[in-house]
């Protein structure tokens, strides 16, 4: 068993988490008073936290036995990448309330992180072919959790719209059209990220069967066909909204279930005698 309980990450970790929550409380203020947290607030609440769960996951990950990259670890370090991502975005473009979403989910990955135990054993080296794959793959699985998270948003938005409900949050977002053209934005750079992380994983990974990534390799390749048809029919039918929501959904499920519920089942559920 590898336990990523020390002294430094634990600290960073807790640190990280109650940033996160008070990053989540004021955004929430902020919609309760109808506009959007400041940019300058939102970097000095999440700058230091990123910092701070950046710490906890280099030491998680760089053990003494060699470099650990067990469920929690992976699913922290993957939450890190989702804010990152969100946060840089939102300097730009109006996905602030991405923010209500992937929040939670960081205090969740920079916890269980610093309090897990899987049965994951360290590798005392992982070639730099491999860590490109693995960066190429946190950007993809980022960008298309922002795609998940939009497509929710955006079949809220039409459902409030057409029940004239939550108005004084509706105000709040940009128009549906934007928010749909944001969302297929998402998409195509997600599966193109995707596209170059499957590549990389059959050029980069000498044996798909030894490593234990032909299931996830499967479900990779599933998502990215759900995503292609998602795409194909928006230009070719017009599949917009709720339509699209559904879709992304199934195809971010696969892409989840392919490698953290293998590594879930593998690490967790299956523990070695």
């Amino acid at each position: 068993m590898a336990s990523t309980l020390t002294a430094v990450p634990l600290s960073a970790s807790i640190g990280a988490a109650v940033l996160y929550l008070l990053a989540a409380a004021l955004q929430t203020r902020s919609l309760r008073r109808k506009h959007n947290l400041p940019n300058a607030t939102l970097l000095a609440t999440l700058a230091p936290a990123m910092v701070l769960h950046g710490i906890a996951a280099y030491f998680q990950i760089n053990t003494p036995a060699g470099l650990y990259l067990g469920f929690y670890v992976a699913g922290s370090l993957a939450s890190l990448v989702m804010v990152l991502v969100v946060v840089l975005v939102a300097l730009r473009l109006p996905v602030q309330s991405l923010l209500l979403l992937v929040l939670p989910v960081s205090v969740l990955g920079v916890l269980t992180a610093a309090f897990g135990e899987t049965s994951f054993d360290p590798r005392e080296h992982l070639s730099r072919a491999l860590v490109i794959h693995i960066l190429v793959s946190l950007f993809a699985y980022s960008l298309l959790f922002m795609a998940a998270c939009q497509a929710v948003l955006v079949a809220f938005q039409e459902q409030a719209l057409r029940r004239r409900g939550a108005i004084s949050l509706l105000r709040l977002l940009p128009p549906l059209e934007t928010m749909e053209q944001l969302l297929f934005s998402l998409l195509w750079i997600g599966i193109a990220g995707l596209s170059l992380a499957i590549v990389t994983g059959f050029v980069f990974l000498e044996d798909m069967f030894a490593q234990h990534v032909v299931h996830h390799t499967i479900f990779a390749i599933a998502s990215w066909c759900v995503y292609a048809l998602l795409l194909a029919g928006h230009r070719i039918s017009g599949w917009r909204s709720t339509t699209a929501t559904a879709w992304v959904l199934i195809a971010f499920s696969l892409l989840v279930l392919g490698y953290f519920g293998s590594k879930f089942v593998l690490e967790i559920l299956i523990q070695p005698q």
